[in-house]
């Protein structure tokens, strides 16, 4: 009976997390049709990338943030190395408006969550080392905070 009880829990789960809910998230958001208010904002922002041992990619993404539709005076470009020991560290300090962060070795949530603490920004935006944003994509992004309930904001991967 036990057994029963078990297989037919696991079951329910596994059909709720594969079926149940996508259905119920469709369903709610038909119900709730208020957009989200977007407007040219320019909040300050700190745009975080976590790095551990990026060498390979990191002055490319470096140069792609510098190269944002954002004004540099509200754009604050940090780079958390996860103790990187190869040269990701001498290639983050080639760029002048790029602060390089040096974290303990953690893990990539610990180098975050110590780059959060180092920033003052009003919003805080997050990339890979190896990805590559639009120029437009931080404002993008941002506009969609002019609306007083939008709390948290996601891109969209494209590969």
């Amino acid at each position: 009976m036990l057994l029963k009880a078990i297989f037919w829990t696991t079951l329910g789960g596994l059909a709720w997390h594969h079926a149940g809910y996508p259905v119920a998230a469709a369903a709610l958001k038909r119900m709730r049709t208020k957009p989200v208010r977007k407007a040219d904002v320019e909040p300050t922002v700190s745009l975080i990338v976590p790095a551990h041992n990026e060498e390979g990619v990191i002055d490319a993404r470096v140069r792609n943030l510098l190269e944002l539709d954002y004004p540099a005076e509200k754009l604050e470009l940090v780079v958390a190395s996860d103790a990187s020991t190869d040269g990701t560290h001498e290639l983050v300090r080639g760029h002048e408006r790029v602060r390089l962060l040096e974290c303990e070795r953690a893990g990539k949530l610990p180098t975050m969550n110590c780059a959060v603490r180092e920033t003052e920004s009003e919003i805080l935006a997050f990339g890979d080392a190896n990805a590559t944003w639009a120029p437009d994509a931080l404002r993008r992004l941002v506009a969609a905070f002019a609306d007083p309930e939008v709390a948290y904001v996601c891109g969209r991967l494209v590969l």
